[in-house]
């Protein structure tokens, strides 16, 4: 009997040892692990498909690198804290605008398919443009049909930056654009006829002065009875009833923000740029719209090869 407890009470000191090795080694592993987590939050503007799917993507990615973040509507912005230790991805013009009015020095990646107007740069403040450049929508409309000689294109004051490059991209490419100009809503539906009846194709531009959820329709389906084919520059768009777009694809958005967001916390958290362009391009088309208006479309992979090719020309 007293061998046995002998035995027993030699054995007990390695049992808090044992336990006081697991505790240290689990502590020094979860402060390793605490420290590669940043504060980050994603905040949507909307419930659409690309603004959901861009969220969802960039969490996916940062969580495959070890950071973690959360996503919110912009109505919820007011329930995040002002600690200067957050930063923010803002997809969207209405996300962009109310966190600026929450928070105007937020550390923040603003993601949009166009510069907001009077936008203010810091090292902790930067833009990932969405936006296609002006030229491919131009190769697009060469790709689908080299008949479409004559473009019209609606734009308001906040868009005419990218009117002028569509022009000087279009005279290298033998097509002849016509610019419309929308100084008031009002005009918007006389200014749409005349625009569609003297040209072949209408071209639309990330203008939402022109296009928005109020507007679409009505715009497509003018051009529809005048069959006239309008090029988008998004899968929604398409889905609507235009023919063709070309736009950022969200995986290629969420991948790139991703990156950028790495390079900021590795960069002493600093942005290395003012504003960052997404660079892989999806084709989307609606061969049912293309069919009642008599248009054969090329396929997505033959539309995408004849883009290719005119962009490696001098």
């Amino acid at each position: 009997m007293n061998r046995t407890r002998q035995q027993y009470t030699n054995k007990t000191p390695a049992y808090p040892v044992f336990a006081f090795l697991l505790c240290f080694i689990f502590c020094i592993s979860w402060n390793s692990y605490a420290d590669r987590k940043h504060h980050i939050v994603i905040i949507t503007s909307s419930d659409s498909s690309f603004q959901q799917q861009t969220a969802k993507n960039i969490r996916k990615r940062l969580e495959a690198s070890g950071d973690m973040a959360i996503i919110i509507s912009n109505d919820d912005i007011a329930s995040t804290s002002q600690n200067g230790k957050t930063l923010y991805i803002a997809i969207g013009e209405s996300a962009i605008r109310s966190l600026h009015e929450f928070d105007s020095n937020a550390l923040v990646l603003r993601i949009n398919s166009r510069k907001i107007p009077g936008s203010k740069y810091t090292s902790a403040q930067s833009d990932l443009i969405t936006a296609q450049p002006v030229c491919r929508h131009i190769q697009l409309i060469k790709s689908i049909d080299p008949d479409w000689s004559t473009v019209g294109v609606l734009s308001s004051v906040g868009s005419l930056d990218i009117a002028a490059a569509l022009t000087k991209c279009a005279i290298k490419h033998n097509l002849n654009l016509q610019v419309y100009a929308i100084t008031d809503k009002s005009d918007l539906l006389v200014t749409l006829e005349t625009a569609v009846e003297n040209n072949k194709v209408l071209l639309a531009i990330t203008d939402p002065l022109i296009y928005n959820s109020h507007t679409v329709k009505n715009i497509l389906l003018t051009a529809y009875r005048h069959r006239k084919p309008v090029i988008g520059y998004s899968d929604s768009f398409v889905l609507a009833g235009a023919v063709a777009a070309i736009y950022s694809p969200p995986g290629s958005v969420g991948d790139k923000a991703a990156k950028i967001i790495s390079g900021f916390f590795d960069n002493k958290w600093q942005f290395d740029k003012n504003t960052y362009i997404s660079g892989d391009f999806s084709i989307s088309t609606n061969n049912q719209v293309a069919t009642s208006l008599d248009i054969i479309l090329p396929g997505k992979e033959a539309i995408r090869k004849s883009i290719k090719s005119m962009e490696k020309r001098p």
